[in-house]
């Protein structure tokens, strides 16, 4: 008995049947991807909270202070970085590398590319420690400066913040620039006088404002924030930000 094969119409006909399929299943693929990235990084970032309320109860309610420098290796005492202060409350090693962290600057031995970050001694170690930084409005070492006093806001005890479930406290920090490898960006620097719509291009150069979706330096962009509460959400910039006299970074401008 004579076998039939296919046709070329046939084939044809299949070949086109696949390729809509594929078409129609790889974005939503992609999205499963996407959300599942920004799901494991909120569940970092809760962990992350989860040690910080260790540390608050065992030190008197003060908050964590940074310890690493932004564009050099020389400003701020690396020992007091939150990364290793939080470690030893914690009990155990702290998950600080996002699913979603695409930086160049991770070490090779992280999967990174092991591109230094710019302006950090290459002798020393140049690379990025964690995906994740704290509000330096709340910390010691990187407070701003009260312009009225000369002397530094005192945010960094959990009775100066009259509302810690909407207070940002743990942010993504930028991917790329001088920011890469630090443990805190400065909310300070983000807005000039009453230039609110230059905030997100100002904010995107410490922060990866939209790591988890929307478009990049926008007030649409989305990505985790972290609550001085213990809880973390995934927000719209917009959302946490809206003026200098009304944000979720400022704790006296928090609404």
């Amino acid at each position: 008995m004579k076998r039939r094969g296919f046709t070329l119409i046939e084939l044809l006909v299949v070949v086109a049947i696949i390729s809509l399929l594929l078409a129609i299943l790889l974005p939503s693929l992609g999205r499963a991807r996407r959300q599942a990235r920004t799901a494991g990084c909120l569940s970092n970032m809760r962990s992350l909270e989860v040690a910080h309320q260790m540390y608050m109860s065992e030190w008197n309610n003060w908050f964590v202070d940074v310890g690493y420098a932004h564009g050099s290796d020389i400003g701020l005492d690396q020992k007091l970085s939150w990364i290793r202060t939080l470690e030893a409350a914690y009990g155990q090693e702290l998950l600080c590398q996002s699913p979603a962290d695409d930086s160049p600057h991770w070490a090779p031995e992280l999967g990174g590319q092991g591109v230094p970050v710019p302006g950090l001694d290459p002798d020393a170690y140049p690379f990025r420690r964690s995906s994740y930084g704290v509000n330096n409005v709340l910390t010691q070492a990187a407070a701003p400066f009260n312009p009225h006093t000369g002397r530094k806001y005192d945010y960094w005890r959990l009775e100066k913040v009259p509302r810690p479930a909407l207070t940002v406290h743990f942010v993504y920090m930028a991917e790329e620039g001088q920011f890469a490898a630090a443990d805190h960006p400065h909310v300070e620097n983000w807005q000039f006088g009453n230039l609110w719509q230059l905030v997100p291009q100002n904010a995107a150069q410490q922060l990866e404002l939209n790591a988890h979706g929307g478009p990049p330096k926008s007030f649409e962009s989305v990505t985790n924030y972290g609550f001085l509460d213990g809880h973390a959400e995934t927000l719209r910039f917009g959302a946490v930000w809206r003026t200098k006299e009304e944000n979720r970074f400022w704790p006296e401008a928090v609404y």
